[in-house]
């Protein structure tokens, strides 16, 4: 009977062992997206990394912008998220307690494109200048305000927008890119700021198609 007794009492604690080493592990998973169009971003690489972790752990997102990083000993982690034309993200510390998974969404923002390069030669009229101080600025003279989009309110968004833009000779506004961007926003910012009409900015007096930024800054009332 002693032998069949300890046999159960090992078995017991074998099981134990085994239920609590699945409690110490976990998972995180998740969606990588455009901060700018909300589609999925392919092949991003995002990388796992805390103090209950030996290392790193990795994963690339799938066409669908999915990725699960799994069998992480439960702690506190940050996420990298790396992808060529987009700026290198590190996400808020998530916490990995148990077998369910942690959840998240990243959104990557896009790269601004190159700045043109200056020509030896007087630019020509018909290619826009990077916007300097050396140059009147362009005045706004009709065209909406860009406002909280229904969602971002809700959504209690806050923070600081940048959008480059082309203002022409003529005061129209158009080509406009997200630099820094803001969830629910870059859309209606975007249309916003191309409705609009300036007068255009000067230099030595004559009009030039300029590349403009501009920065919106949103604060919840």
């Amino acid at each position: 009977m002693r032998c069949c007794i300890g046999a159960r009492v090992l078995v017991f604690a074998l099981f134990s062992a085994g239920g609590a080493l699945a409690l110490a592990t976990g998972s995180i998973s998740g969606v990588v997206t455009d901060a700018s169009t909300q589609a999925p971003v392919a092949k991003a690489r995002v990388t796992a990394r805390g103090s209950a972790l030996s290392g790193e752990q990795s994963a690339v997102a799938d066409e669908q912008g999915a990725f699960a990083i799994e069998r992480l000993p439960a702690g506190t982690y940050v996420l990298s998220v790396e992808r060529e034309g987009f700026q290198k993200l590190a996400s808020e510390e998530l916490v990995v307690k148990g077998p369910r998974a942690t959840k998240v969404r990243l959104q990557l923002v896009p790269l601004p494109p190159p700045e043109p390069v200056a020509a030896v030669n007087p630019p020509s009229r018909d290619l826009p200048i990077v916007f300097s101080d050396d140059l009147t600025p362009p005045v706004l003279i009709s065209g909406p305000p860009v406002e909280y989009t229904p969602v971002a309110l809700e959504r209690r968004v806050e923070g600081t927008m940048a959008i480059r833009c082309v203002i022409t000779v003529d005061g129209t506004v158009h080509g406009c890119r997200v630099i820094k961007s803001l969830p629910f926003m870059d859309r209606a910012a975007i249309a916003a700021l191309e409705r609009r009409k300036y007068k255009p900015a000067l230099r030595a007096g004559q009009p030039v198609d300029v590349y403009y930024t501009f920065t919106i800054k949103f604060a919840l009332p």
